[in-house]
């Protein structure tokens, strides 16, 4: 009985997804704004939290989720604004080696889901490139929000 025990414990931790989590910080070009961006990434999906800090004095806060398709992270990010408003907006990174570059486009809503308008993502303009930095540098930079 204790075999069919360990047999079963054994298949179910195999079966489960492998998470990777990552942190990274990024510095606007123009050295005002700062963002921070704790990365939980699973068998095509993502999730995790988002910080923007603008010039030091407000933030736009919350997590983001969503699919990973080849080397780009697109989903939703879910924050409470700097004037205090729950919002969803459309994001997407994309991956170049290690780091991950914050895309723009044209928002939209299809179905009722936020989404960038086809055709309209671009990542050459990006403001915010993220680097990988170590878990103590952002760990205490989220608090649970939305």
């Amino acid at each position: 009985m204790k075999k069919i025990y360990f047999l079963l414990l054994t298949a179910f931790i195999s079966c489960s997804p492998d998470y990777d989590t990552k942190y990274y910080k990024a510095i606007s070009l123009d050295k005002k704004d700062t963002a921070i961006l704790k990365l939980i990434t699973a068998k095509g999906s993502f999730y995790g939290d988002y910080k923007v800090i603008y010039d030091g004095r407000s933030t736009d806060e919350g997590t983001i989720s969503g699919n990973i398709i080849g080397d780009t992270l697109v989903g939703n990010f879910r924050y409470l604004s700097r004037d205090n408003t729950k919002l969803i907006d459309p994001i997407v990174f994309l991956k170049t080696g290690n780091k991950l570059k914050l895309g723009t486009g044209e928002a939209g809503t299809y179905m009722n889901f936020h989404v960038y308008k086809r055709g309209t993502v671009s990542f050459a303009d990006s403001l915010l490139q993220f680097l990988p930095v170590k878990p103590e540098e952002v760990s205490n930079s989220f608090k649970v929000i939305y």
